[in-house]
């Protein structure tokens, strides 16, 4: 009894259940419900230290930054950017960025990078921000730029994991026929926690048949935003020409898989955009 006293204590045990465990079950049956309350009293730390200790972003993100213009200095502030792209390419952790050719503000630049975490992005921006080249190109930019958004997007894994995709960080392209185009699609959601893995679920089901139909188009980019627009989602594809990835759309409307994906998809969306963006020189997405 000293031993179950001494259990009952340290499970925090209240003293009537204490006593209810003892007439109820016998000595032996209270002190294995109390042993075991006990461990699991003790486990439940470590396993709060476990998730603590787990990484928030498990593939990191990517920030879509995208900066509309003055149209009258737009061509300044692309030859600016050619003239320090080596300067932003040592500081900043860049993926791709492009200008709009068809279907959005013909005078904006879109660009993504890719993060551990909040962590490194604060770490990596305060060191660029240190840097005296960086500075001098955010000086002289400046003037060129009316409005600055970004978000952050976060890759469906999911997705990834069945089409066999690499992670967008890895995403290589070394294609320069200047006829290159990426397609960037656009979902705005209904809101509520559903809209989301609704979509996801659906693609990740209907796509290894588009990709099937689609054997010129290039996967680069999907996922959903965690900071910035909720219910954003955001596909990136690369094609050989713009009249490829038409041929691409004709092609996946024919296949019923996605049909299918489409009729699912298409309730849970207010808004939708398709936006053709050429890379520029210097960009890593090519």
């Amino acid at each position: 009894l000293s031993t179950m006293r001494a259990v009952a204590q340290a499970a925090v045990i209240p003293g009537a259940a204490y006593v209810k465990l003892l007439s109820s079950g016998g000595a032996t049956s209270a002190l294995r419900h109390l042993t075991q309350s006990s461990q699991s009293s003790a486990a439940a730390p470590a396993a709060a230290a476990a998730a603590d200790s787990a990484p928030a972003y498990p593939r990191g993100f990517v920030e879509v930054r995208e900066y509309t213009l003055k149209p009258e200095g737009m061509l300044e502030f692309l030859q600016l950017s050619a003239d320090y792209a080596d300067v932003r390419k040592e500081l900043l952790p860049l993926l791709g960025i492009f200008t709009a050719d068809v279907g959005s503000c013909l005078h904006k630049v879109t660009h993504f990078y890719h993060y551990r975490d909040f962590d490194e992005r604060d770490a990596v921006r305060h060191a660029a921000g240190k840097d005296a080249r960086w500075r001098e190109y955010v000086r002289l930019s400046r003037p060129f730029v009316q409005h600055q958004e970004n978000k952050v997007m976060l890759e469906a894994s999911a997705v990834y994991e069945t089409l066999g995709m690499p992670p967008t960080k890895d995403f290589k392209s070394t294609d320069t026929d200047p006829a290159s185009i990426y397609e960037l699609r656009t979902y705005l959601l209904h809101p509520g926690y559903g809209s989301v893995p609704k979509l996801l679920d659906a693609f990740q089901a209907g796509l290894p048949s588009k990709v099937a139909a689609d054997p010129a188009g290039r996967f680069a980019f999907f996922g959903h935003s965690d900071v910035g627009t909720l219910n954003h989602v955001m596909e990136l594809w690369r094609y050989p020409s713009a009249q490829a990835c038409i041929r691409a759309r004709q092609a996946a409307r024919k296949v019923p898989e996605w049909r299918e994906t489409i009729g699912k998809v298409t309730p849970t969306v207010q808004h939708f955009t398709s936006t053709f963006l050429k890379p520029l020189p210097w960009s890593p997405m090519r």
